[in-house]
């Protein structure tokens, strides 16, 4: 299965926002103090949802996330 896309930015706030979207997690938006809270959160709840359909046998243990900057204060609220 190919990574799925995060896009990170660092809001004007100072905070980091992670944002996903995909036919397989759907719509997802989190945000954290830093930027690796963020990633972490981000990768919690796509694995979280993608337990929620047993129907692919996965476990999501070593689930693939390709990490995109966006430049600070691009992300929406």
């Amino acid at each position: 299965m190919a990574p799925f896309v995060v896009r990170v930015t660092r809001l004007a706030d100072g905070r980091w926002q992670a944002r996903h979207d995909s036919r397989e997690a759907g719509s997802i938006t989190v945000r954290a103090e830093s930027r690796d809270e963020a990633i972490d959160k981000m990768q919690g709840e796509i694995r979280y949802r993608l337990e929620l359909c047993p129907c692919s046998g996965a476990t999501w243990q070593h689930l693939a996330l390709q990490i995109v900057e966006e430049p600070h204060g691009t992300a929406t609220r």
